[in-house]
């Protein structure tokens, strides 16, 4: 019950410090409109480049001729794009380099095998490869069948494998309002360190901790009322900027509100367990704001909350993956638009994993200043 009452007072003293309260809730609601208006253009597929893979084609016959005259046919340049490899290593190389999704490697003497090699950084482009071959396999097995019939004029070709559809996105892919409220409210949780910082500091600032240290209060209902206080104002920021972005900006937070709402309480948990172990590990509440400061900054950027990670080089790519933003916006997509439903169990353990880390530090670093 006591920790009850020092985490309402906790929450009640974030809300009612105005200034950083107003910043915490301005920026975010500014910088969406400002970013999804100017960038909207980007989030529309106007249209898609030809997926690029790598043929090393080391059989010859009539296997090899025909799939030369399909992948170069008109209809298959429009979608994928083919380079050609000497051996197997050179195409795999330039697989790893990031110059092709895909490696189509037919062996010498493979007996009509062909085999493909994804690169996994694309699952869309890698599935664009498969289907591809897939086509064409279908119909180098009906003309085979053809053939063993005896039959001379043959109705299946290769053409017939490709059709034509337009793809309506509409709601399935994020606006760029949509991207960014994502980006922007998980940027706000993330600087909820600050929160979890001031918490653990300010006792020492207003010379109260020896008092309160007295009081009948133990030092664990201290510690978790300042946590949960600094968590509910976050909750509470996250929830202003979602209803606001979703009734001003006509943002589209989809059906699954309580995945979403799950995940800003994860960050929350995160962002309070690293500003309370960065405090308790600094020492200095000014060093460990200033080092905050500009780590929230850099994990937004990391995680894509400017650029989109798709448009960064792959080794920024790779780097995406140790930012919670990063981490936080795929949770949170992935509940909006359907997706992978085991990526995001396994990106929520991940963010619960960190915030134990962080506790644990600061609860071994807070026994060690008692002792």
């Amino acid at each position: 019950m006591k920790a009850l009452y020092i985490a309402y007072y906790t929450a009640l003293r974030n809300i009612r410090d105005y200034r950083n309260l107003s910043t915490m809730l301005a920026l975010p609601i500014v910088t969406i409109f400002i970013l999804g208006s100017a960038l909207s253009g980007s989030f529309k597929i106007e249209n898609i480049d030809p997926v690029k893979a790598v043929l090393v084609d080391e059989s010859s016959g009539e296997l090899s001729a025909g799939l030369e005259s399909f992948l170069l046919s008109p209809d298959i340049k429009e979608i994928m794009e083919i380079d050609r490899a000497d051996d197997f290593n050179e195409g795999m190389n330039r697989v790893k380099q990031g110059k092709a999704v895909s490696l189509i490697h037919v062996e010498k003497g493979s007996a009509g095998e062909i085999k493909v090699y994804k690169s996994n950084s694309n699952p869309f482009k890698d599935s664009v490869v498969q289907n591809v071959l897939d086509s064409f396999v279908q119909s180098a097995n009906a003309e085979y069948a053809y053939a063993k019939l005896g039959s001379k004029a043959s109705d299946a070709h290769f053409s017939q494998s490709i059709k034509e559809e337009a793809v309506n996105t509409d709601g399935k892919l994020p606006s760029a309002l949509d991207y960014y409220a994502v980006s922007m409210l998980i940027m706000t949780m993330m600087y909820g360190t600050t929160y979890g910082c001031a918490a653990m500091s300010e006792e020492r600032f207003y010379k109260t901790e020896i008092r309160l240290k007295s009081a009948p209060v133990a030092s664990y209902e201290i510690y978790a009322g300042k946590v949960a206080g600094t968590i509910l104002t976050l909750m509470l920021d996250g929830a202003v900027i979602i209803l606001f972005t979703k009734y001003a900006y006509n943002v589209n937070w989809g059906s699954r509100i309580p995945v979403i709402l799950f995940a800003c309480l994860s960050l929350s948990v995160l962002a309070a367990g690293l500003g309370i172990a960065g405090f308790m590990l600094i020492g200095d509440a000014n060093k460990t704001q200033a080092l905050l400061s500009i780590m929230v900054p850099i994990f937004t950027f990391l995680g894509g909350g400017y650029i989109p990670v798709q448009y960064m080089s792959p080794e920024m790519e790779k780097l995406s993956f140790l930012s919670p933003n990063h981490i936080g916006q795929r949770i949170i997509l992935n509940s909006i638009f359907e997706g992978n439903a085991v990526q995001t169990r396994n990106y929520l353990l991940i963010l619960w994993a960190a915030s134990l880390l962080m506790f644990a530090l600061s609860a071994f670093k807070g026994r060690r200043d008692l002792d």
